[in-house]
């Protein structure tokens, strides 16, 4: 082993070690700090001679639904031509909801269920098309949150990944978990200074586990570091710069989303560029442009461009992260297309198509109908 290779590993084991430290005594110091007399107020005031009734009432007064909503697609995938992968009737169902254990979330656990069986997979078959039926549902992420003040959060178990003002085209798919501890900071962003500062340190793997009681064993592992800032420049443009290590392959991304252009053609831009910095440095970037067609926004039209290079995430045959699947790897480009006919319903079209040739999907459409229903359920819990 050359000796700069030996000083990278040993400066990754010293960030590891000083981010798990810190982050792991923070989340476990003030995220069991505050007690639950919030809890306790409001089970006296239940009635005692039906505790089964008087915890339910108990949980749903402290439920949340952050997200609900249901999607059926139909999905066409080629690999080269007469290689038709999927011609098919898909389904989803995902939900995401927070139980607030102390007061309005100051202590709150957050969970997500989601059909799909594995990393990039939301959707499960109907049987209409070339797959037969399948059906999933599992907990795909669930971690304990707490907030310190006005500024700090902590979060610890199987939690979400950061994005930043980027997309999944040059991370990880937006269905993706990791076990692990995050420490975030919310400031008031004054001059150059970030509005948000987190640090997130953890397992990422177990690709095709889609269950987070499965993969907590994971939270004494670590082989993923992000170290993430964001900045509102002006109302309508966001930035985001952030250092990452997966598996000791250290990475830059920056991402920038720019609305309310005044543009005639175009009304919105988005970039983002992913770079690997060591072992085989690459480099990867997606772009996005939108276009609204109508005064009420219901009507919406965008054409991305994504060039990610098949080994960026690979670590000898091993891939170690996996980005979105509509975008995938390798240079792509296809137009999508959204209506929204009333609220919370949604109709959308997209295309891609395969500019080179790595391995996977060559043309890709699919039409999706979503609906969503949080609203409707918080309502109903009310």
């Amino acid at each position: 082993m050359r000796a700069s290779d030996t000083a990278d590993a040993e400066g990754d084991a010293t960030m590891r070690l000083t981010c798990r430290i810190t982050i792991e005594f923070l989340v476990l110091c003030f995220g069991l700090s505050t007690p639950s007399a919030a809890w306790a107020e409001d089970a006296g005031n239940d009635n005692a001679s039906s505790p089964a009734l008087a915890a339910v009432g108990l949980l749903l007064k402290h439920l949340r639904f952050l997200g609900a909503e249901s999607v059926e697609r139909f999905r066409y995938i080629d690999k080269a031509k007469g290689k038709v992968t999927d011609r098919d009737l898909q389904y989803r169902l995902s939900t995401r909801v927070q139980v607030n254990l102390v007061g309005d979330g100051t202590t709150f656990i957050q969970a997500r269920g989601e059909s799909g069986h594995n990393l990039t997979g939301s959707f499960d078959y109907a049987g209409l098309g070339r797959n037969t039926a399948y059906w999933s549902f599992n907990l795909k992420s669930l971690f304990l949150g707490q907030k310190i003040g006005h500024h700090l959060e902590t979060q610890a178990g199987s939690i979400e990944y950061d994005w930043g003002a980027g997309t999944e085209a040059t991370y990880a798919d937006n269905d993706a978990w990791l076990e692990g501890y995050r420490l975030r900071y919310a400031g008031a962003g004054q001059g150059v200074l970030p509005d948000i500062v987190s640090a997130t340190i953890g397992y990422v793997g177990d690709f095709l586990q889609p269950n987070a009681f499965a993969r907590l064993h994971r939270m004494g592992e670590e082989n993923y570091i992000q170290i993430l800032a964001s900045k509102k420049l002006g109302e309508y443009r966001d930035f985001s710069a952030e250092f990452d290590s997966l598996q000791s392959i250290r990475y830059t991304r920056e991402a920038l989303r720019w609305r309310r252009l005044r543009l005639f053609v175009v009304d919105e831009f988005s970039v983002e560029a992913l770079t690997r910095l060591s072992d085989d440095r690459t480099f990867g970037w997606s772009s996005s442009v939108f276009r609204t067609l109508d005064r009420k926004g219901r009507l919406r039209a965008s054409v991305f461009y994504s060039d990610m290079p098949a080994k960026i995430f690979l670590k000898g045959k091993t891939q170690v992260l996996q980005n979105g699947d509509s975008y995938a790897l390798g240079k792509r480009i296809g137009p999508t297309f959204r209506c929204t006919p009333f609220k919370d319903f949604e109709v959308s079209l997209l295309g891609t198509d395969r500019l080179d040739r790595t391995p996977g999907p060559r043309y890709r459409g699919q039409v999706a109908f979503r609906y969503q229903f949080a609203s409707l359920l918080n309502r109903a819990l009310r």
